[in-house]
């Protein structure tokens, strides 16, 4: 009970939390972190010449573009260049091409295997393999979607992570091949391990109350940490009342349609054919 009331205060009463996060960048600047974005820090790893003292923000915008670009703008005018990865959900072809303008990165935030998986109710990663080929195709045609919005192809990508990813236990990246990576050009996924080798210290911001895990950043920005990692959501700093309500009827759709073509596939598994 106590986490649906955080979860109902966090979508429709929380206050504006945006003078937290100013408050984040302004000390990390402070304290001469150098902001690299995430084909920064791809960059300078295979250079071997990573900064000192160097910080990634990335926000992965899952959903909510209006406080996305508070955020963007927020972080332009504090000096910050990061990291932003957009789903097909949430691709803004304004907000994009005034974010690469700005210097900052943009990137895909890719979950074609979810969709598919959530689609036609599998269960298991035999089901999964089985439809590869088929995922695969979808993102190659997804990802020149984000290109044609962005104006651009991106350097990097980024899994997103749903809640059918925690059930099957199986991430999004499990379908990207390095011949889809050579094919279009990506330099790094954001959760290749050579990639994410140098940190060492990461946070990500989580739901009320607590705010950050897997602790609050103060300590290691107080230290100085050679090499921090931020992943931020617009939904943890604002409420956004209208997108709240809509994201979670989404989720209840999905869950119960997958729910009925799960069971369906139990008694007659689906097999992907030429004209699927």
């Amino acid at each position: 009970m106590k986490k649906l009331a955080y979860r109902v205060y966090q979508d429709l009463l929380m206050a504006d939390r945006l003078a937290e996060y100013r408050s984040l960048l302004t000390r990390l600047a402070e304290q001469g972190y150098h902001f690299l974005t995430v084909a920064d820090l791809a960059m300078h790893i295979k250079a071997n010449n990573l900064p000192e003292l160097s910080c990634v923000v990335r926000m992965d915008i899952d959903s909510d573009v209006v406080t996305a670009r508070k955020m963007a703008e927020l972080a332009h005018a504090q000096g910050v260049r990061a990291t932003y990865y957009f789903r097909l959900s949430t691709l803004d072809r304004d907000l994009m091409r005034w974010i690469a303008s700005t210097g900052s990165e943009i990137g895909y935030h890719y979950e074609e295997l979810a969709t598919t998986a959530k689609r036609l109710g599998l269960g298991n990663k035999a089901e999964i393999d089985a439809w590869l080929p088929k995922i695969r195709m979808d993102f190659a045609r997804n990802i020149a979607t984000y290109a044609e919005r962005a104006g651009q192809w991106p350097l990097t990508i980024s899994a997103h992570g749903d809640w059918i990813n925690r059930r099957l236990r199986i991430p999004n990246h499990y379908a990207i091949n390095w011949e889809l990576r050579e094919r279009f050009g990506i330099a790094a996924e954001a959760y290749d391990e050579w990639l994410n080798a140098p940190v060492k210290a990461r946070f990500a911001d989580t739901d009320a109350p607590e705010w950050w895990k897997p602790c609050a950043p103060d300590e290691a920005i107080s230290a100085r940490v050679s090499c921090l990692y931020f992943l931020v959501h617009p939904r943890q700093w604002l409420a956004n009342v209208r997108e709240n309500i809509l994201l979670e009827m989404v989720r209840v759709a999905e869950a119960s349609w997958y729910a009925v073509r799960h069971r369906t596939s139990r008694a007659a598994p689906s097999r992907p054919t030429r004209a699927q």
